[in-house]
Parts: structure tokens; C-alpha cells; sequence
């Protein structure tokens, strides 16, 4: 594809535009999410989040093209083998730091059979065609979203399983920075269904522009029924996204309204 060849120069330029594109529209969703989530904050610390967040979030979406030019470096690659060699498959949850599915290829290039679940494309038609093109060209395999018997016989053939599970989705309610809402349980269903695994997946980004790939086991702990220990196990993991957004809270993507905000808050004239 040509736009994977165009020079950084290009990219980094509509990188700039994009994103203050993306803050002059969305910004004051991204400022009071920042608010909610860190009421402590100092406002011009909100401020350079925001803006941050919103270069880093088009680069996300601009990175798909050039995905398998993106510099990474792969930790942890022994647990995600540890978690393989059981023979169950694997469900990686991830979180929204760093390139889509980078973790999917970086895996699938250490030799891990992965899968990962994207967006049925239904409001974006073009844009999911453009990530569908960019996945098959970086070898990367992957299964539409709302088709959970695909995701489960990926699982069956032990493929390692790529979610994310920080988005707003009505499946179950859970608290996020200490404030109702509700998030994907579907991965965490499975898991305990097949006893399949988890592993929890972020990115970070070190001062040499390099992303850096984390992966950690999570233990599944049961309760008294199903319901129960997916309501507990996926809040635990909601906790500890929390805990990475705390850490790098510019790499996170603020301008998504995750707290359904749009209702509620004016944009500024």
C-alpha cells in the first residue's frame, strides 16, 4: 500500500492537524473525563494531557498503515508462553495505550498464534476497511466483533485472543476511576467458561519513540456463582487499567467519551 511508504514527515504533519481537529471538537469531553477520573489534577496538567492524548490517539489510527514499520520492544514474551503451553488457548485483554493490535503482530511475529477482535465497521464503513487491509498485510488474523462463536472457536484451535475491554459496552456495570459505568465482560465469560488464561496487555511509550509491549497474567479468583466471578474479575481488571492510565495518562484516548458525557456537558462557545 503506498500510504505505508509516504515519509514521517507527511504522517507527523497530519498527525498535528488531525489532532487539533480532534481537541477543538471533543477536547472539553477529553478535559472533564481527566476531571472525573483525577479530580486532584491541576487544570494546566489536564490541559497537556488533553493535548496529548489527542497527537497520540491519531497516530494510533495513522499507524495502521505502517504497522509493520512501527518500533516495539516485546517484554514478557515467556509469560505469554507459559499462559500458550497449557494448551487452552489464550484471552489477551487489552488496553487502548499504543498502536492497535501492535501486540498482535509482535506475538504473531514471535511466533504465537493470535486472533484479534475489531470493530463490525457499522458506523465508519471506510475506516474499518482501511484497518481490515492494514491487519491482512501486517499477517495479522483477526474476527469481526459480534460474532462470539468465532471468538470461542479460536479458543478451541488455542489461539491467543485479542480483546479490548476498556471501552463503554452494556454487558456489565462496573465502576471506572470510581464512577458507574459499564464495560465488555465477554472475555472474562469465556475465561472462566473454558478456564481458558488471561493475560492483561498494555503499551508504553519510552523516550527513544519505542513502544514498549507488556503482558501480565491474571488470575481468575471464583465466587459463589458465574455471575458473581465475572462481575469481580472484571472489575479487578478494570482496576488495573486504571492503575496504567494513572501512570501514563497522555498515552490513554480521553477524547472517547467513556463516561457519556456528550449529554451532559457543553462545548465551549
Amino acid at each position: 500500500m503506498v500510504l505505508s511508504y509516504l515519509p514521517d514527515v507527511f504522517w507527523n504533519g497530519v498527525c498535528q492537524l488531525g489532532a487539533w481537529l480532534l481537541d477543538r471538537q471533543k477536547g472539553h469531553i477529553a478535559r472533564a473525563s481527566i476531571k472525573l477520573a483525577m479530580p486532584d489534577m491541576e487544570p494546566r496538567r489536564s490541559h497537556q494531557i488533553a493535548r496529548a492524548s489527542a497527537r497520540h490517539s491519531l497516530n494510533y489510527v495513522l499507524s495502521l498503515p505502517r504497522l509493520k514499520h512501527t518500533c516495539y520492544q516485546l517484554h514478557d514474551l515467556p509469560t505469554v508462553q507459559e499462559a500458550v503451553a497449557e494448551d487452552r488457548g489464550v484471552i489477551i485483554i487489552s488496553l487502548h495505550t499504543g498502536p492497535p493490535d501492535l501486540g498482535t503482530m509482535a506475538l504473531t511475529r514471535a511466533g504465537i498464534h493470535t486472533k484479534t477482535v475489531i470493530g463490525a465497521g457499522k458506523q465508519s464503513p471506510w475506516l474499518n476497511s482501511l484497518g481490515r487491509s492494514a491487519l491482512q498485510r501486517a499477517g495479522i488474523q483477526f474476527i469481526q466483533r459480534g460474532n462470539p462463536t468465532a471468538v470461542i472457536q479460536a479458543i478451541k484451535q488455542k489461539y491467543a485472543v485479542f480483546l479490548y475491554s476498556d471501552m463503554r459496552a452494556r454487558e456489565m456495570p462496573v465502576t471506572f476511576f470510581g464512577h458507574e459505568t459499564s464495560a465488555p465482560a465477554s472475555g472474562i465469560y469465556t475465561a472462566i467458561l473454558s478456564k481458558t488464561p488471561i493475560l492483561f496487555h498494555y503499551c508504553t511509550l519510552a523516550e527513544n519513540s519505542e513502544w514498549q509491549l507488556w503482558f501480565e497474567r491474571f488470575d481468575i479468583e471464583l465466587k459463589g456463582n458465574r455471575k458473581d466471578s465475572v462481575q469481580h474479575n472484571l472489575q479487578q481488571l478494570i482496576h488495573k487499567m486504571e492503575a496504567v492510565i494513572r501512570n501514563h495518562p497522555e498515552l490513554w484516548i480521553w477524547h472517547y467519551d467513556r463516561f457519556n458525557l456528550k449529554k451532559k456537558i457543553r462545548k465551549p462557545s
